[in-house]
C-alpha cells in the first residue's frame, strides 16, 4: 500500500472517529441507573436536537416565558426550565422525567443542551 493510500484511509478513520464522538455528544449518560414510571435508564438520546426547527424553539420559549414570566427573554435559552423542556420534545419522553433528574444530572442536561445551541461542547 503505498504512503498516500495509508495516509487517506488514517484520515477516513480519524473522520469516522470523530462523526461518531460527535453524535455520542448527544447521549447522556447517566452516573446512576435512574427509574421513571417502572423503567430504568442509564442515558438519554438527545441526538433529536438536530433536527430541531425555529418553530421547536419558539415554542419552548414561549413555555419557559409563560411558566416563568419573569424570565429574561434574551436568555431564557440558557436556563434548566428551557434545557428541560427541550430535551422533553426530542427525546419524546414526558417533562417530568426532566424535572425529576437529580440535581447533578439536570446540571449536565443543561450543558449539553445549551452546548447544543450556542456551538460548545455541552459539557459545562
Amino acid at each position: 500500500m503505498s504512503d498516500e493510500k495509508r495516509m487517506d484511509t488514517a484520515l477516513l478513520a480519524e473522520n469516522d472517529e470523530n462523526t461518531a464522538a460527535e453524535e455520542n455528544t448527544l447521549v447522556m449518560k447517566l452516573d446512576k441507573p435512574f427509574t421513571f414510571e417502572g423503567q430504568t435508564y442509564t442515558e438519554v438520546d438527545l441526538s433529536g436536537l438536530e433536527d430541531t426547527t425555529a418553530a421547536d424553539l419558539q415554542a419552548v420559549g414561549r413555555f419557559v416565558t409563560k411558566k416563568n414570566p419573569a424570565a429574561n427573554p434574551a436568555t431564557v435559552e440558557m436556563t434548566l426550565e428551557y434545557a428541560q423542556f427541550m430535551a422533553a420534545r426530542v427525546a419524546h419522553l414526558p417533562l417530568e422525567f426532566f424535572e425529576r433528574l437529580p440535581a447533578k444530572e439536570a446540571i449536565k442536561l443543561k450543558g449539553i443542551v445549551v452546548g447544543f445551541l450556542y456551538g460548545g461542547a455541552g459539557d459545562n
